[in-house]
């Protein structure tokens, strides 16, 4: 019989996947936002080119189809080559540069927001030579800033809203507060609420769509019944592992543990409560890492991984058989087990001191992966219920060195 206090295991288990792939708001926030503003950066580098070219070629129409009154010109051009495109030109070259890119958000808002201003500068000079400068031009580029840029809009909404403030401001100023004025200022106001709307709903798609593919991505990367790691994961992270381990001249431990007289448990017990009895082990497992680079896995039916990265080579031995007999520990029934009443494990343990080169981390991993499998099936030979290290039994053989050196 399985123990009461399933409860815990329970819990792990509906906290599982979503837990460990989205852990707290303000983590989940600093995510999103990395992800949005690296995936923003084509579409916004795009959007900024064609801000420059719109304001570059006005001198070949202006004159030619708008009829520009002379004494226009000379402002006209000092707000668009002076105030309009050198921003223009210094976020592009934020969002191109890699060293710069940080800085890419900020400055772009910045030189939409001049650009804006210029607008709205032109269309209250414009009047004064009776000339007409559109007054929705300038929140036509603060609404390009919200829809094109894919800055975040949190960020956004409060200087934008306030150059709206300022440019409505000043154009019914100048415009004695009219009626044509007010209905400017709506038009103005009802366009920036749309773009905002607009703005808000792509990003809140965008972050839906990260999130599932988090989802997918941990879900893919996780043992549906566990929700520890699952093979694929495994492999994947400890080449990683291995690489850091060449570079700092590390160390890392691996232990495999397989449940004893597992296929005995289910045809005794049936598999629901095989598939409990698993699901414990895993949690156990889980609570036993402590520090970031060490993980367990589920890498077969009944079988476990754990690795522990940068242990002193005269304790990690002591923590992975630690971890093997806490399994016998959980007092899980087991009358048909050879030798034992309660679940017991039989575990394999190697340890490397990766000194090779990082290309070579791939069979690093595959020739300590197979350390600990054989170091494993000398555990069960010798009576299950044990932990075998394979750096004894390959001294015993042929008089090795303890620990293998890749």
């Amino acid at each position: 019989m399985l123990p009461a206090d399933s409860s815990m295991t329970r819990h792990h288990q509906a906290s599982g996947i979503e837990a460990d792939t989205l852990r707290n708001e303000s983590k989940t926030d600093i995510s999103f936002s990395s992800f949005y503003e690296e995936s923003a950066l084509s579409m916004r580098i795009t959007a900024l080119w064609v801000g420059i070219l719109l304001v570059a070629i006005t001198p070949f129409y202006d004159r030619l189809l708008l009829q520009v009154p002379e004494s226009f010109v000379a402002f006209s051009r000092w707000m668009q080559f002076g105030v309009q495109v050198p921003p223009l030109l210094l976020a592009l070259f934020c969002s191109w540069h890699p060293s710069l890119r940080r800085w890419s958000a900020p400055v772009t808002l910045s030189a939409v927001m001049l650009t804006a201003m210029g607008l709205s500068a032109q269309h209250i000079v414009g009047k004064m030579h009776d000339f007409h400068v559109p007054h929705d031009f300038s929140v036509i580029a603060l609404s390009a800033c919200l829809l094109c840029s894919r800055i975040r809009v949190s960020y956004m909404l409060p200087w934008i809203t306030m150059s709206v403030l300022v440019i409505t401001s000043a154009q019914m100023y100048s415009a004695d507060f009219s009626s044509a004025a007010l209905y400017d200022a709506a038009s103005l106001w009802m366009m920036f609420g749309f773009s905002v709307l607009a703005a808000q709903t792509i990003e809140r798609a965008t972050y839906e769509n990260w999130r599932q593919r988090l989802m997918l991505e941990s879900q893919a990367a996780h043992d549906g019944l566990t929700s520890l790691p699952n093979r694929r994961h495994f492999d994947r992270t400890m080449i990683s592992l291995m690489r850091q381990a060449s570079r700092e001249g590390k160390n890392i431990s691996l232990m495999i543990m397989d449940v004893d007289h597992f296929k005995l448990y289910n045809d005794r017990y049936g598999h629901p409560a095989g598939d409990e009895c698993l699901r414990r082990i895993a949690s156990c497992m889980r609570d036993a890492m402590r520090r970031p680079n060490d993980f367990c896995a589920r890498v077969g039916g009944e079988e476990f991984a754990a690795v522990w990265f940068d242990a002193r080579s005269d304790i990690a031995p002591a923590l992975a058989d630690q971890m093997r007999a806490s399994v016998a520990d959980l007092n899980i029934e087991h009358l048909s087990a050879v030798g034992t009443s309660v679940v017991t494990c039989s575990a394999g343990f190697a340890q490397v001191c990766a000194i090779g080169g990082e290309e070579a981390a791939e069979a690093a991993v595959s020739e300590l992966y197979e350390q600990a499998d054989r170091a494993l099936y000398e555990a069960k030979r010798a009576g299950r219920n044990r932990m075998a290290h394979f750096g004894e039994t390959a001294k015993k053989r042929s008089g090795a060195a303890l620990w293998p050196m890749i």
